[in-house]
């Protein structure tokens, strides 16, 4: 049962979590020691951007020895592979009303177990947008959460003693491999305190208890609301983010993830209470990549800290002499390379990509890693060689994919080292109308 200590579930994190860190150049978790009880029940409630990969997030963060049963939309257990991956990490589907009104009376039971699961101590974690958005933005809260819990409780007098913990997840790429994520566990809300209201009203409880998650999560998540300038808050963010983050944030390890909440909310308030202000900064920005677009260079662009003429040619000839381990590494993992764009192929929605890319980490390259070292060996006979490479194969693919990661970088830097030096001017321009006004 879901509710049950899972053996097989425990070996499997293992390398679950070691693909999950490889994916990414860095992962933040904040929050985890102080909101997080381990002898309580525990609800967890994150925004959801990424698929698969924001439930693997809480897999990763490592709940004491607990082991999460993920509640999550019903229309992602289509893709038979996906659905056999989705349940054997112990998530369920959960039913709305686009997936047929039939199916809708099958949440009766998903709801039920999730209260099992409760009742035996356990925790749970379902997405309360309901969807997935990969927009950093949050989306309504939906009733889901309170409809699990608050009768789960009242079925025990409300001494269950459980809680809600909103969770954000922000990632700075979310498309990007080898890019940078932050997980925070919010402070939790103790559903005990709705006893009262619930007695004489559920669904005035309901409602209050949906509000008070959905202000716990907009304290936490990036959230651009303002559709309108949805694209130059991105661009306030690119340009300024790292620049704040040590202004403001040096010694925090999640620097980042405040320094966007800090612009996303500065840019808010300005366009509350200084309209004009804020439409000559769009207007700005506005400028600022216009700029940017007739050089060729984008938003992402390191524009701030242009690297000398020397850093560039000890870049080009550092790529230059570990080339040949590159193509080497790129040669044993082809195979994984195929199959990962063939998987890509067969989803349509671009929120699958981080997810098919972990896929083909996890399973096809220790798959084809064992294949090619047992080929090598009975090719050879010398089955020390083949053990060597065994062990070789994924840290020089690893390394493959990192080489590519640099050198994109260093072509991006060179060119905009190269509009510095060539239009030192219209790049002192181009740094003022993307400065956020201190």
């Amino acid at each position: 049962m879901l509710y049950r200590y899972d053996f097989r579930y425990a070996l499997a994190k293992i390398p679950v979590k070691t693909a999950l860190r490889l994916n990414f150049r860095k992962l933040v978790f904040t929050g985890r020691k102080e909101n997080v009880s381990k002898s309580r029940p525990i609800i967890f409630a994150p925004n959801h951007r990424n698929a698969l990969i924001d439930a693997l997030m809480l897999v990763y963060a490592g709940y004491s020895f607990k082991q999460v049963v993920f509640l999550a939309r019903a229309d992602i257990f289509k893709q038979k592979i996906i659905a056999w991956i989705l349940r054997g990490m112990r998530i369920i589907p959960v039913f709305r009303i686009r997936d047929g009104k039939d199916n809708l009376e099958k949440n009766k039971d998903i709801f039920d177990t999730a209260a099992r699961i409760l009742q035996k101590g356990n925790p749970i974690a379902l997405f309360p947008e309901a969807k997935h958005n990969p927009k950093q933005s949050l989306l309504p809260i939906q009733k889901a959460v309170p409809r699990i819990v608050l009768p789960t409780e009242a079925s025990q007098a409300f001494e269950l003693n459980s809680q809600i913990v909103p969770v954000s997840i922000y990632y700075r790429d979310i498309f990007g491999f080898l890019s940078d994520a932050y997980v925070t566990f919010g402070t939790p809300i103790e559903v005990s305190k709705y006893k009262t209201i619930y007695d004489e009203n559920p669904s005035l409880a309901t409602n209050q208890l949906r509000q008070e998650l959905e202000k716990s999560l907009k304290s936490l998540v990036v959230d651009i609301w303002n559709d309108e300038y949805y694209t130059e808050y991105c661009h306030a963010i690119d340009w300024n983010g790292d620049m704040i983050a040590k202004e403001k944030f040096l010694n925090r390890k999640d620097a980042f993830n405040l320094s966007s909440l800090h612009i996303v909310r500065s840019l808010d308030e300005l366009f509350e209470n200084n309209r004009s202000a804020f439409d000559t900064l769009i207007t700005n920005f506005q400028k600022a990549y216009s700029i940017l677009q007739t050089h060729g260079l984008n938003a992402k662009d390191r524009l701030r800290s242009t690297s000398s003429k020397l850093n560039i040619i000890t870049r080009y000839f550092t790529l230059a002499l570990s080339s040949p381990l590159m193509l080497l590494g790129f040669l044993n993992g082809i195979f994984p390379i195929l199959i990962n764009k063939k998987l890509l192929s067969l989803f349509k929605d671009n929120q699958f990509i981080s997810s098919v890319r972990y896929i083909s980490g996890l399973f096809f390259v220790p798959i084809f890693d064992v294949i090619q070292s047992l080929l090598l060996g009975t090719i050879t006979h010398n089955w020390l060689l083949a053990l060597v490479y065994f062990l070789l194969m994924p840290a020089t693919f690893y390394f493959a994919l990192y080489w590519r990661k640099w050198s994109k970088q260093l072509r991006r830097d060179h060119k905009v080292a190269q509009f510095r030096n060539k239009y030192p001017q219209e790049w002192e321009e181009l740094i003022k109308l993307i400065t956020l006004p201190s």
